[in-house]
Parts: C-alpha cells; structure tokens; sequence
C-alpha cells in the first residue's frame, strides 16, 4: 500500500518564515511480521520482496506562517492551508510529489507554487473543499465571516 499525505509545521512566531508544508509518501505499507517471514512456505527471495522495511519519503515546500488547516483538493496536488495570518493560501505541490518519485529526495526546500492567497480580518479554523463541486472551497473564521472561493 503507498499512501500520499501532506501536513503543515507551526513554528513559533519568532520562526515564523521557517514554517513549511510537509508533503509525504509513505510506501510498502505492509504488516511485517518476523514470525509469518519465519513461517512462510515461499523461498529467501519471495519472502524479502514481501517483507519489505517501509518506505517513508518527505519533501518540503516554504510557508509564510504556521499552518492552523490544511485540506487536498480531493487528492490532487492542489493544497489550502489556513494561516496564523489570518490568510487562506491554495498551493499546488505537484512539484515536490514528483521529488517523491526519484530515488533520491531533494535536499532543500522544493519551490511550491503559491496560486492564490486570501486575507481575512481574523484568524480562522474552518477550512474545506466541495466534495460536490470540484474546485470549490469554503472558509470560515474567528470573526464568524464564512467566505466561498
């Protein structure tokens, strides 16, 4: 099983320009059981290529701000993020889960593409896509505002 998620850091406000968006693979997500490799009827080889260590890979994207929400456009690598900024920001990661296809990762911060940002007067929480119309993503923040992009 691999597994693609993205998730986002808060650093303190003194590190505010050091946050980031943390897009990750997580691959060969099998149970490996010592006792059933130990077990198995199937030779060296099969067992090894069944029993394969996981593959956990990470790729990193800058962002302006801890990250309070962050919501994947119906898995895509379109991204939104609320900010401690009061601001909604849509990114597209596509570049860094490319970085996760390679055999060696990249070791600085991949230049996601920051699409479009949207600043609110207060601080939010409530962040989330359509699961009915593609593309479509709501927000809602402190202040009681609620806001369709």
């Amino acid at each position: 099983m691999t597994v693609y998620m993205v998730a986002g850091s808060q650093c303190e406000k003194v590190k505010k320009n050091e946050n980031r968006l943390y897009v990750m693979k997580w691959s060969n997500m099998i149970k490996t059981d010592k006792q059933d490799q130990e077990d198995s009827d199937m030779d060296s080889d099969e067992a090894d290529e069944l029993f394969k260590e996981p593959t956990m890979r990470v790729e990193t994207v800058p962002h302006r701000g801890a990250v309070n929400r962050i919501r994947s456009m119906h898995g895509s690598p379109i991204v939104a993020t609320w900010n401690e900024d009061a601001e909604v920001g849509i990114y597209n990661v596509a570049q860094a889960m490319e970085e996760l296809e390679k055999p060696t990762g990249n070791k600085k911060p991949c230049g996601g593409c920051k699409l479009a940002g949207f600043k609110h007067k207060f601080e939010g929480w409530a962040l989330d896509w359509s699961p009915l119309t593609y593309g479509r993503l709501a927000s809602g923040s402190n202040d009681a505002q609620l806001w369709l992009y």
